[in-house]
């Protein structure tokens, strides 16, 4: 018995290690994104498993009246459900959102990224450009993806992006105060994705108003599991907000 609790205990931090341990060998350029994701992937399939044998194992434990490893069960499995926990949200995020890489709040002029940026996204990357089937994809699905109409003048508008950018700890590659735009780089935490986004702010009428669009764009992958999304909406109400505090 205590050799198969060492099992299910040794088999959960395995899991643990494969889930965290593949996302970083991508991150840290060990591996491909092929690679490292077959890793996490059987990390997570394996999470699954290990976590009913381990509650499988609890019950027996219990009902015999075998107090010996409880504890040790008792983490082994906490440590699996976690993982299966997070695959389970991942599998939702997949299902829920397009399968799209590609995202901006104006799809008629969707803002345009600097020669800086397209010549670190190197010619393996997903192109910039949004085609038919994206944009199509983007009806029902992100219709809250709007521009943004602050009552705010251009100058102003522009100065709280560019501090917003910086705030979020995104790489600035290029700014243009008098073109408005700003581009940047978001790299994700776990596996160090590297998504591109660049915020354009321009002035209406009078300038009176200013209105703020961004288009954010992955890198590798078919589908961002609605990150880019995510990313903009998050932006233009951080945006919003501290344009009104000021």
């Amino acid at each position: 018995m205590r050799i198969w609790i060492r099992i299910l205990l040794s088999g959960a931090l395995a899991c643990l290690a494969l889930a965290i341990g593949g996302a970083w060998l991508f991150k840290f350029g060990i591996a491909s994104f092929g690679i490292s994701s077959t890793f996490v992937l059987i990390g997570f399939g394996l999470s699954v498993i290990f976590a009913v044998i381990t509650i499988g194992t609890l019950f027996v434990s219990i009902l015999r009246k075998q107090p010996y490893g409880l504890f040790t069960m008792f983490v082994a499995f906490v440590v699996c459900f976690c993982l299966a926990g997070y695959a389970a949200i991942l599998y939702n995020k997949a299902s829920t959102n397009p399968v799209i890489y590609n995202v901006s709040t104006d799809l008629v002029d969707p803002p345009k990224f600097s020669q800086a940026i397209l010549d670190l996204r190197g010619e393996s990357s997903n192109p910039v450009e949004l085609d038919n089937r994206q944009k199509e994809l983007h009806k029902g699905a992100y219709d809250d993806v709007q521009s943004l109409v602050l009552n705010s003048n251009k100058d102003s508008a522009y100065t709280m992006a560019l501090e917003l950018v910086r705030e979020r700890g995104w790489e600035i590659v290029a700014h243009d105060e008098q073109e408005g735009t700003i581009d940047a780089i978001a790299t994700t935490f776990w596996f160090g994705y590297k998504d591109d986004v660049v915020v354009r702010v321009r002035g209406n009428a009078e300038e009176k108003s200013a209105t703020v669009d961004l288009h954010s764009v992955s890198r590798i992958g078919q589908t961002d599991l609605g990150k880019n999304a995510e990313r903009i909406r998050d932006f233009l109400a951080d945006l919003t907000e501290k344009i009104d505090h000021n």
